[in-house]
């Protein structure tokens, strides 16, 4: 689910690479952190089996930077091709605004290539994505193994929507930039129509151009870091491709206690939930070492400048000595700081990763204040004292921009009220996302007030009506949130921070709906499932 921060102006994406066992899928990534990543800033996450197979997901950040103003930032994953790990991809492909399908071009893999592509398109409907209109771009890979598919072959069994293909060898690294710039072009443009970015500075019919100019040079490079095929002397074994650096997060056997094998649609609400939870788990996990390592690559190489200042100095400058020891000690306060803070995103509402200062300048050094509790636990701490402890510790953080806007509160919440059945920590990102999206449209000295009362709700569905409880989160405001913009937020398409909560309401099984109040002020009403 692509992610908005206009006062940063920066997007986030993600892409999953989807396929066969062994199609390629990781390699793929590992390529592209080789291509495009040579001084290794960042680092490419997997979690894989003892055998060096994807159990979870591979995970590499990548910046495009600057398009039409914007910092594009993209995540990109890919999933276990093993079946038993069915539930898995189905949760790693969750969010995902653009899919790449990588599969094996040989005619002996034509039935796990069709399987495969069946099995996405029926977990991107489990996720509520449409596959039709869903970015895709499709790689034949192994072109270099005998017995390979006419990609007009492959087009006719694995390509109804006539989407790119395009083939490779992606242990050459031929053919993977390419397909990467194609989803990138078909995500980027899909965002910019579905969020009417155009107003915002990003036409839509001008990424494709942009972005072969961001990647201009990467393809440069790619084209000439290609892998020529190894020449083999005879008597001597065939050396494998040199892999990208990696960090392995987790190893285990195949026979994973972490994640059973998943047997059939009958595995239950219950593991399928624990499954998601633990996956979100290590993806905050991934996402917070890859931002650390690279922190730490930065900061120990300002380090390592400012020593081999001090070891070509004279004795006698004592001033310059002097400063470069100050920026050794004040660079080693912050990486510090880097690795206590990592758990304080959520509570804090700064992310503790992203450099605030400039390329080559000193940072200033910081006070040591106490670590916060990590925001999974925080968030289950306010959980446990029920929805008022909750929304108490969601208001906390975000008084800053009531103070800005001189918002005042009035929660009448009761104390004993309980949770919906929503996971603690998606809760409370969607309710800040509701309270930050409120607040910002807000007039400046009003109040926002929140109640709450359970509601019987009528579901339309394909048996008929259906009647659910929900708890109904009501939130009272006087602000600047026009009709087009209840309609854009309810159908999920603002990008704001009040649409993206909407969305998050929806992957948990609720949703957004508003009321006029007397005196021209709004009620936004937040329906959550209840056990």
């Amino acid at each position: 689910m692509v992610q908005f921060n206009f006062s940063e102006r920066t997007i986030k994406a993600k892409v999953v690479y989807y396929g066969p066992a062994q199609s390629g899928k990781t390699t793929n990534l590992e390529q592209i952190h080789r291509l495009t990543d040579p001084a290794a800033n960042n680092r490419l996450i997997s979690l894989n089996t003892a055998q060096d197979r994807t159990l979870f997901f591979d995970l590499l950040p990548f910046s495009l930077g600057a398009v039409s103003g914007y910092d594009f930032k993209i995540q990109l994953y890919t999933v276990p091709g093993q079946v038993q790990y069915n539930a898995t991809r189905r949760v790693v492909l969750a969010g995902a605004d653009a899919v790449v399908f990588v599969a094996d071009a040989r005619r002996s893999m034509l039935k796990e290539n069709q399987a495969a592509f069946e099995n996405m398109k029926v977990n991107l409907l489990a996720n509520r994505l449409v596959p039709e209109k869903v970015p895709l771009v499709l790689q034949y890979n192994k072109q270099d193994l005998p017995d390979v598919m006419a990609a007009v072959e492959l087009n006719k069994t694995l390509n109804p929507w006539n989407r790119p293909a395009v083939g490779a060898v992606a242990m050459q690294g031929k053919g993977v930039i390419e397909v990467f710039v194609a989803v990138v072009q078909d995500m980027l443009s899909a965002i910019a129509v579905k969020y009417n970015l155009k107003e915002k500075g990003l036409d839509p019919a001008s990424v494709p151009q942009v972005v072969k100019e961001a990647f201009a040079e990467v393809m440069k490079n790619a084209a000439a870091a290609a892998v020529a095929p190894p020449t083999l002397v005879e008597g001597e074994a065939q050396a494998p491709p040199p892999r990208a650096a990696k960090v392995v997060v987790s190893q285990q056997t195949d026979s994973l206690h972490a994640a059973p094998p998943q047997t059939g649609a009958d595995t239950g609400l219950v593991s399928e939930e624990l499954l998601h939870r633990s996956l979100r788990s290590n993806v905050e996990l991934a996402e917070a070492l890859a931002g650390m390592v690279r922190e730490m690559n930065l900061g120990l190489g300002h380090i390592l400048s400012q020593a081999e200042v001090l070891m070509v100095m004279r004795e006698d400058a004592v001033d310059k000595r002097q400063a470069a020891l100050v920026a050794i000690q004040q660079e080693a306060t912050r990486l510090r700081k880097v690795i206590q803070q990592l758990g304080e995103p959520a509570a804090s509402g700064e992310d503790p990763l992203k450099s605030t200062r400039p390329m080559g300048s000193v940072p200033a050094a910081a006070p040591a204040r106490a670590v916060a509790a990590p925001p999974r636990a925080a968030a289950q701490a306010a959980a446990n004292g029920g929805l008022h402890a909750l929304l108490s510790d969601v208001l906390g953080g975000a008084q800053e921009a009531l103070d800005a806007q001189e918002v005042s509160v009035d929660l009448r919440v009761p104390a004993t009220t309980g949770l919906p059945s929503c996971p603690p920590l998606a809760l409370r990102q969607a309710l800040a996302g509701a309270v930050e999206g409120l607040v910002t449209s807000a007039l400046p000295g009003t109040q926002l007030s929140l109640r709450c009362e359970r509601k019987p709700v009528l579901l339309k569905g394909r048996d008929g009506e259906v009647k659910r409880d929900f708890l109904m989160l009501a939130l009272a405001h006087t602000g600047n949130l026009s009709p087009d913009d209840q309609q854009r937020v309810m159908q999920g398409t603002d990008a704001g921070p009040l649409g993206q909560a909407s969305r998050l309401f929806r992957e948990m099984g609720g949703f957004i709906r508003f009321a006029p109040l007397p005196g021209g002020a709004l009620e936004t009403r937040v329906f959550l499932p209840v056990a």
